[in-house]
């Protein structure tokens, strides 16, 4: 899982000369600048050298824009890392009106009490939506700053949906799945990038007959100049790669042994997070028993998750056409008869969690031992995670890695042209399935061949004019603007003008320049910010994919690491291993966890 992150101090005497320089005041004094104007006072947390002058440009553009018209001037200090000290430089004179932090930094100081953070609900008035476009911003991205700072009847922070709102977002960085163009071309896949939604246009405009696959095989060329190569099953076809659309598990798990075993790679994938496969289908590694009133280890849950095949509400949450439903609702269709019948015709049956970790878990574990009893392993990826970034990098070990959206500048330092971004892996159904069988061996059906009498199409299963397909998404970092409460100068009003005005538009097109952080804008992220000349990459439109259903890991849900600390090691040694199966596993560590769990006294809603 993730480490700790190291903490990094911010001497407020040295950051007061930094702010200097950073808004470009060659040492002034920053009220000739401001004249009458209110100045706001702005710490800005992880501003490294490859975003500094996005920032620099962004207080710049306020300054002498809207901050004019909203009578407020704006002094920068911005730090490396992580700021220290808050716990006690929270409680009275704060020097600064707008603090910028982590979703995984400020749930320990909110729990301290109400009075650290100004809660921004009643500024949300629809002038300040409408400078936001607030409603393009995610709501699982606003969720992850909703917190309230006192606890209920059950002696529990609420955290989510529907809680106080302590920060506003202004970025997301994402996992993403990279690539290595230069290694798939070898491996004879000839590479597109049309969009899902687009498909049909590209379609009529080059005669061609493209699928809703992130990776395919042809028995016809499916557009002119395709080139054929031979598959892992003998056979020539056209590999095509899409990478603006998910593979689905099989996909990903074929093609990933078909490069090791076809072109001697030594993996065809690699990861260390299990979020992009356990949350396609809704799982998760904890669910909320309403029982016990305390949450519950389920990374191996047997459950069915259920997709909605339209609108509808479930346990009083609204689910719209295509959603997967959260644990909580699940549950309560699967222990209710009634209310699942009731449903009848509108839900579809997805795979449980314990699916989608044992299929995560079987690309790791070496196909000689057991995932779980009497089931194999894949032996795909490396059991381990160790080195992954150099393994990828080294552009000689592997094609594939789930990493952190901020990693474009120093992977495409390394790897140049070659270097490529999709999304991650998505539960994806297709008419017939994906794979036969063949000598004990499943491979990925091939478009326009016949299986068992019948020609395989490639089209996406629908029921009820609905797609089966889960969530596109995994974990992501994402970073927000809180006004602390306690400041020296009660400037609050006019902080939030500024911290508005940061998480609009006008704003994320220029901080977005530093190619660390998704825009917190979904229709920027997927339009102009893909084709922005200042773009490291083609195809950052995947992260803006990804970012849409993105959400916290598990290393964020409470305040604390120590609660996956004594299960996650042993899942990420001995389980991917395969030296220990998923159920030895949950026999050895569910009461571990589920001991560490009750002293985590915060209840997530919404997810």
């Amino acid at each position: 899982m993730k480490k700790i992150k190291k903490m990094i101090a911010l001497l407020l005497a040295a950051a007061m000369c930094i702010s200097v320089a950073a808004c470009g005041n060659s040492g002034s004094d920053v009220s000739e600048e401001a004249g009458d104007r209110t100045v706001v006072y702005y710490a800005a947390s992880y501003v490294t050298a490859q975003v500094r002058d996005a920032y620099l440009e962004m207080v710049e553009t306020y300054n002498n824009g809207q901050g004019k018209e909203d009578g407020v001037f704006v002094q920068m200090t911005d730090s490396s890392g992580a700021i220290a000290g808050l716990d006690s430089a929270l409680r009275s004179n704060y020097m600064y009106d707008v603090l910028q932090l982590n979703d995984d930094e400020y749930k320990a100081l909110a729990m301290k009490g109400g009075n650290y953070f100004v809660a921004l609900d009643e500024y949300l008035t629809d002038d300040a939506k409408a400078t936001m476009s607030w409603d393009d911003i995610p709501d699982s991205l606003v969720n992850r700053f909703r917190m309230n700072t006192e606890v209920d009847e059950n002696n529990q922070f609420l955290a989510g949906e529907g809680a106080s709102l302590l920060a506003l977002p202004i970025g997301n960085n994402p996992q993403v799945l990279w690539y290595n163009k230069a290694i798939l071309e070898k491996c004879g896949m000839n590479l597109v990038s049309v969009p899902e939604e687009e498909l049909e246009a590209y379609n009529s405009a080059n005669s061609a007959t493209l699928k809703a696959h992130g990776y395919a095989e042809y028995k016809e060329a499916p557009f002119a100049d395709a080139k054929s190569s031979k598959n892992e099953a003998g056979e020539f076809v056209y590999k095509v790669f899409n990478e603006c659309i998910p593979m689905n598990w099989e996909e990903l798990r074929c093609v990933a042994r078909a490069i090791q075993k076809q072109y001697g790679y030594e993996y065809g994938f690699m990861s260390e997070w299990w979020f992009s496969v356990g949350w396609s289908v809704g799982g998760d590694c904890i669910g909320f028993n309403e029982e016990t009133g305390k949450y519950e280890l389920t990374l191996t849950d047997k459950q069915a998750n259920y997709l909605a095949l339209e609108d509808i509400t479930v346990n009083g949450t609204n689910y719209s056409k295509g959603d997967v439903l959260h644990y909580e609702d699940k549950t309560l269709l699967n222990t209710n008869a009634s209310e699942k019948q009731a449903l009848s015709g509108k839900i579809y049956e997805l795979p449980s969690t314990y699916d989608a970790i044992l299929e995560f878990n079987r690309l790791g574990v070496p196909a000689d031992k057991d995932a779980d009893t009497g089931i194999k392993g894949y032996g795909v990826a490396p059991s381990t995670t160790t080195n992954r970034a150099a393994r990828f990098t080294s552009g000689t070990d592997c094609p594939f890695l789930i990493e952190y959206f901020s990693n474009a500048n120093s992977y495409k330092s390394i790897l140049g042209d070659s270097l490529g971004m999709t999304t991650p892996t998505q539960y994806r159904e297709y008419v017939g399935g994906s794979t036969y069988n063949n000598g004990g061996t499943d491979y990925l059906k091939v478009i326009g061949e016949t299986y068992d009498g019948a020609v395989y199409t490639g089209d996406l299963k629908e029921e009820n004019g609905t797609a089966i397909v889960g969530e596109c998404t995994t974990a992501s970092e994402a970073s927000g603007l809180f006004l602390p409460a306690n400041t020296k100068n009660k400037n609050q009003d006019a902080a939030f003008k500024f911290a508005s005005w940061v998480a609009g538009p006008e704003a994320q097109a220029i901080l977005s320049k530093g190619n660390t952080m998704v825009p917190n804008q979904t229709a920027y992220g997927l339009g102009e910010y893909d084709t922005a000349e200042e773009r490291t990459i083609a195809n950052m439109r995947a992260g803006a994919m990804v970012a849409q259903k993105a959400d916290i890991g598990d290393y964020t849900y409470f305040t604390s690491l120590t609660w996956i600390t004594e299960w996650s090691q042993t899942f990420n040694s001995d389980v991917r291993e395969g030296k220990m199966t998923l159920t030895e596993f949950m026999n050895a560590k569910k009461e571990v966890a589920d001991t560490a769990l009750k002293g985590m006294n915060i209840r997530i809603l919404g997810r």
